[in-house]
């Protein structure tokens, strides 16, 4: 399918972004199947995880994908930690007394984390993914740290501007959630599209295989065969027929960050991002 923009550009545009890129195995097999469908623009990498390199060897020579920075604080499952990319020494605020992220941004707001430190971190992640050789156009985060840290998300302005860097709050709008309580991930999202107004939208999926590597991830709010079989249908996102087709019949032509125009709207509440 061809989803190349003409001259004249399309009333509906979407951002879409595949999450996660380098946090497992599952997740860079399942990337690397989504892009086949030419629907997936833009990949957001996890420098500081154990599955960067292979994610490099796997995807950092395509020209045709815009790479992000998905800048980690946080490290959300119980059985898979990981830390920052600095020594833990440097960046004690940030880690819990094993050197590990700590596992919700929502710490944060208790114990109070240096934004120093913060942003030299996120520095270090950057520089390991520009030397492992991706070309990195835009940066987002991991979990919204920045929506619980006084002062974040002014400073991650500052420095993508000296980066030379997207932020990735200047360029989104949702899809608003039509039904409720919808049924099942691939409705919603069709439900979404459908309704979806002349405009520009980021759309977001984790993309994964079911493997025992995935279901040993999980919380106390998901299992891991429940999350496995979730990031299995987010990397239905961006490959379904039904999804592909209803783009192509409305018009709706998904875009990398580096042809996406600035959206200065409010942004909707925080639950409103997640498709699941």
């Amino acid at each position: 399918m061809n989803w190349e923009t003409s001259e004249a550009k399309p009333a509906i545009r979407l951002i879409t972004r595949a999450d996660d890129c380098g946090s497992s195995h599952a997740a860079n097999v399942a990337i690397l199947q989504s892009l086949k469908a030419g629907f997936l623009k833009n990949i957001s990498l996890m420098a500081c995880c154990r599955f960067i390199e292979e994610a490099a060897e796997m995807l950092a020579a395509r020209q045709d994908i815009c790479f992000g920075l998905h800048a980690v604080l946080n490290a959300e499952w119980d059985a898979v930690k990981w830390g920052p990319v600095l020594p833990a020494s440097q960046v004690s605020t940030l880690v819990d007394e094993n050197g590990m992220f700590m596992p919700s941004p929502q710490t944060f707001e208790i114990r109070k984390p240096d934004l120093d430190e913060i942003m030299l971190e996120i520095q270090a992640q950057l520089d390991r993914l520009r030397a492992l050789g991706f070309r990195i156009t835009y940066v987002d985060t991991h979990m919204f740290p920045e929506y619980h840290v006084p002062g974040m998300e002014e400073s991650m302005n500052e420095w993508a501007d000296k980066e030379g860097l997207l932020y990735w709050n200047r360029y989104c709008s949702t899809l608003r959630r039509v039904k409720e309580k919808p049924d099942h991930l691939l409705d919603d999202i069709l439900s979404r599209l459908v309704a979806a107004d002349e405009g520009q939208y980021l759309y977001i999926g984790h993309p994964a295989i079911d493997t025992q590597e995935m279901r040993s991830l999980g919380n106390q709010h998901i299992s891991g065969e429940k999350l496995a079989a979730g990031r299995v249908l987010e990397a239905m996102l961006f490959t379904d027929p039904r999804i592909l087709e209803l783009c192509s019949k409305k018009g709706i032509v998904p875009i990398r960050y580096d042809e996406a125009l600035q959206v200065t709207e409010k942004l909707p509440p925080l639950h409103e991002w997640f498709f699941t």
